[in-house]
Parts: structure tokens; sequence; C-alpha cells
């Protein structure tokens, strides 16, 4: 019932949006779309916490727009770069833990088995990047003017490094990618030649149902001018195994400046470059069974699959330039009010795709046709699509929301800080202003998203003269609509963040110190399907996979070097 009303409001909302094809079939999941940037790639391409900086800033939860003199203030809240009294370079190397457990697909388990025991589990390390940089101090006076600082600091913005893994056992013939494919191929009428060949083509959409005809999946009656399936027999049981993995990050090169006038008001600016590497491998197979050995007629069913396994390979890199401006006042020596705006970041964007599977087929009749059987009466078939690539002229450009910071900073007996920021994002105003094909993202885009809450608070305070502690919290609401966080999209997206931080430092001198921090964050995510093909007007035509849900664990540990001068 709950899968139901799922779909339900799925299709309407693709009728609504015109997203269907002119069949009425609804094609997603993590196994197809991936042969654009679809509208949820903007989406994620777009969310950020800001949970990475320096070792500092992370430990305090990157509660830094009032409280500045950081370089997270770079991206953040330039106005901050004012308030350094010297230059300042340092280095933040960071070593990344990320756990990505999955949960459903599994109908063997039965009633009551513990979360933990129904759970697929994946994980990745990664070493990288947070922050590395230098402000310098490069006009000291007396007058209105006190310190201008400028400054080429590198920031991390999001981290799209992860794995996950599903799996869902004994399905019905009826719900296997071999069906989807032979849907799709029917709903856009790819035909074979008359010889039987089908070319791959130059429309990336339609090389899943390219391979699958290569590979045994599906096939063609010139006769009744139809699609059809030969070699899985209605009696089949299906394993379907999928994993995606991601790679890549968001990272900002900012060119900041700093005024401080006397020590009471300061203002900032930063010019924002992003580098975006982003890369999605889909991995999906099936295994064919038959229970009881009750394998089909060998009269009727002369080949028969055994398994198939694809894998998907796509690819975006660009860039973006945003501009940030701030304000913070310190009315008083122990508080300060900070504001920034930031405008949205204007992507270009290229994307390269390729797809190719794989399959073996059990020859079980007398006739092999044209076919090369090996001695175990196997037929291997492999098919490779090439590559698709949007670049130069035909690049994707997107801008993403614009957003909107405020903190407040507290200094308790010169010993202690508090601080707090609050910050708002319009992801409502995502919008793709270019695209090499004609797509409705932004339809979809309004349609879902809203604008949305990032709360960040932290501490700090020093033990002894040397040794500051630090500790901090980031809660991020989500940006889907009311209504949206339970729909099942073609790929799972973020909605709520929620990170916990800790830290210290050591000052060796007035010149040297190191900074240490720990952060864990748990982002949940939309549930996803690997495949589905919904008919608007008949659901009994439906194909569909098991419904899965996740949600990322990650463990960051940051060591940050610096030198003040």
């Amino acid at each position: 019932m709950a899968m139901r009303k799922i779909y339900t409001t799925i299709v309407a909302l693709g009728l609504a949006l015109g997203t269907l094809s002119a069949q009425g079939v609804n094609f997603g999941g993590t196994t197809l779309d991936n042969d654009i940037i679809h509208w949820g790639d903007l989406y994620n391409l777009s969310f950020t916490t800001r949970s990475y900086g320096t070792a500092r800033s992370m430990a305090m939860g990157n509660a830094f727009t009032a409280l500045g003199a950081d370089m997270v203030s770079a991206s953040m809240n330039p106005a901050g770069i004012g308030m350094y009294l010297e230059s300042d370079v340092s280095f933040t190397p960071m070593m990344q833990f990320t756990k990505s457990p999955t949960e459903g697909g599994m109908p063997y388990y039965k009633e009551g088995t513990p979360k933990h025991a129904r759970e697929f589990n994946d994980h990745t390390e990664r070493f990288g990047l947070a922050s590395a940089g230098g402000i310098f101090s490069v006009y000291r006076s007396t007058r209105a003017l006190t310190n201008l600082n400028i400054g080429f600091v590198y920031n991390r913005i999001a981290d799209f490094n992860q794995n996950t893994l599903n799996a869902s056992f004994g399905n019905a013939a009826t719900n296997s990618m071999a069906n989807v494919y032979c849907t799709l191929a029917d709903v856009d009428g790819l035909k074979p030649n008359s010889e039987g060949r089908l070319p791959f083509g130059n429309d990336p959409y339609l090389w899943g149902a390219t391979a699958a005809y290569k590979n045994g999946l599906i096939n063609y009656s010139q006769e009744d001018k139809d699609w059809y399936i030969d070699r899985i027999a209605g009696n089949a049981l299906i394993d379907h195994y999928s994993s995606v993995e991601t790679r890549g990050s968001i990272g900002e090169y900012a060119f900041t400046a700093g005024f401080n006038f006397i020590d009471r008001v300061y203002l900032g600016v930063s010019l924002g470059l992003q580098d975006v590497r982003y890369r999605r491998n889909v991995f999906y197979g099936e295994g064919y069974n038959y229970p009881d050995n009750n394998y089909p007629s060998a009269t009727v069913y002369p080949y028969q699959l055994e398994y198939m396994n694809s894998m998907q390979r796509t690819s975006i890199s660009g860039s973006g330039f945003n501009f940030k401006v701030g304000i913070t006042a310190r009315p008083v020596d122990w508080l300060r009010i900070g504001v920034a705006y930031h405008t949205p970041t204007y992507y270009t964007l290229n994307m390269r795709y390729d797809i190719d599977m794989w399959s073996a087929t059990y020859s079980a009749g007398d006739t092999p046709e044209d076919y090369d059987i090996g001695s175990d009466g196997y037929i291997y078939d492999e098919a490779y699509s090439g590559i698709w690539e949007d670049s130069g002229g035909y690049a994707w450009r997107f801008r993403s929301p614009s957003r909107l910071l405020a903190g407040v900073a507290f200094t308790l007996a010169q010993r202690v800080i508090l601080s707090a920021d609050y910050e708002r994002s319009w992801y409502q105003t995502t919008h793709l202003q270019y695209a090499p094909i004609d797509v409705a993202h932004n339809e979809w885009l309004d349609e879902c998203f809203q604008g949305s809450n990032t709360l960040r608070v932290g501490a700090e305070a020093y033990i002894l003269p040397f040794l500051p502690v630090r500790v901090g919290y980031i809660w991020s609401g989500s940006a889907l609509r009311k209504g949206y966080e339970d729909v099942v999209f073609t790929h799972p997206l973020p909605t709520r963040e929620s990170i916990i931080t800790a830290g210290f430092g050591l000052k060796f001198n007035n010149n040297i110190y190191l900074d240490f921090a720990y952060q864990y964050s748990n982002t949940h995510y939309t549930p996803f399907q690997t495949f589905y093909a919904i008919d608007s007007y008949d659901p009994e035509l439906d194909i569909e996979s098991d419904i899965f849900s996740f949600h990322t664990m990650r463990h960051k540990a940051v060591l940050t070097l610096g030198f003040r001068f």
C-alpha cells in the first residue's frame, strides 16, 4: 500500500510536468537516466551544509559567520578576513571514513529480524584536502581604515565519496530489467534492421536497450513488429544485485579581501571559483533461477539466460563562480554580529557517459543458430556502447541557490567563545540555464524544492593558555517540499543532515599552531529503486524493483598546521 501511494504521487507529478513518454510510461531508478545530467544531479551539486574548513572551524561546527578570523571566512562571511591582525598561512589535510548502510529488498528475512542484520553495508576511506591558503596583511594604520587583508584560500564545499550496495532475491520474472528494456524499446520505437542488426546510434538514452538486445535479454519480431523476451521463462525467480559508487568533490578557490574599520566594523568581499569533479559508477546484475530445477522446455526456450551484468559510468566535471559580501559589527568587545550574502553559483558542466553489458546464456536446444557455443554449453555475450560526451558548445549550464547567512558570537572572560549561525538557502531557485537536449528540469526543481534552513553552533574554551578545546553541532533541514521526502525519485536525494563536532588546539608559540578536529555526520536520503517503469493507464503493467532506503555516516579526522607572521 505504501509503495502504491508513492507511485501515485510520481505518476501524477510526471503527468503535470510532461515527463512521461507518449505512451504514458514513467521510467526511472538508479539504473536509468545516467546518460544525462539529471535534475537531481543539479540539486546534489548544490547541496551543502558547510561542514568543511580548518580544524578549528570544523571543531566549532563552522559557526563562523560572526566569529571570523579563519580561512573558512573566505567561503562564509568574508568580513571575517578583516579580523586578522597578522598574516596567516595554514594547511588542512583530512581523512574521511564513510559508511552507507542500505535497508530493504530482503524478503526472506523473518519478521522481527534486527535492523543491523537486514542491512547491506559498504564503506570507503578517502584522504583529501579540507582547506588551505594564506591571508596577508597589506595595510595597517591608526586611521578609520585600520587594517586591510587579502587572501587566497581553498575550502572544500561538498564531498561525494560513498558506496551503496543492495540486493533483492526471488523476484517474479515480470520484475526484471529485461522487462524494462523491452518496454522502453517498444515505447521509443527502437527497431533492428532487416538483417537483425541494431546499430548503437547516437542517442545514449537507447544504449541500455541496445545492449540488452545484443546480450539476449530482449528480442524483436519482424513479423509482429514488437519486442518480447524469449530467454527468461515465466516461472523464473530473479535475483537483483546493484551497487552505486560515487566519487569526487567541489572545491572553492576564494580570492578575498577584508576591511577593518577602527576594530568595530568589518567588511569583506570574495570571488569564489568552484571546481566540480563528480563520478558515478552504477553496477546492476541479475541471476535467473528456477525453483526445484524446474527449467523450461528446451523446445520452447532453446536459449536460457543464466545471468546479466551491466556497468554504467557517468562523469561530470566543470567550474562555477560566485560572489560573497559580508559585514560584521562589534559594538562592544565581547559581542560580534555578522551577516553575509552569497550570490548563486553559475556553473558550466561537461559530461561523459558509457555503458557496457555482459551475460551468459545456456544453450538448451539442438540448433544453436550462428552462435559460438562453449564446451560448457554457454554463450557469453558482451556489448559496449562507446562514450557519449557533452562538452564545448554542448556543455550544461545551471545556477545554484543564493544564500543568506547571519551569526552572533560572544566572548566571555577572554577564555570562552560561544557562536551561532543561521543560513537560508533557496533551493527552489536552482535553475537550468542551458542543456544540449530538451528536458523539463526547471519544472521539477520548482515543484519539489523549497528554501531550507541550516543551524550551526560552536564553543571554544581555553583550559590552559596554549590549549583550547572546542565542540560544535550542525543541523540542516530538508529542502524538499512537504510530502516529497518519501517519494521515490530516479536517484536518491539528500534531505536532512546532522553533524557533531569536537576538537582541540595547541599553540607552540606566537607563530606556530596545530589544531585537530573530529566530525561525525549522518545524512538521510529519499528512498530509491534500482528500476521502475510505471504505466499511467494500467497498473498491472508496472515493472518495479524493491524499494530501498539508506543513510550515510561520515567520520572525518582533520589536522591543521598553521603559521602566523
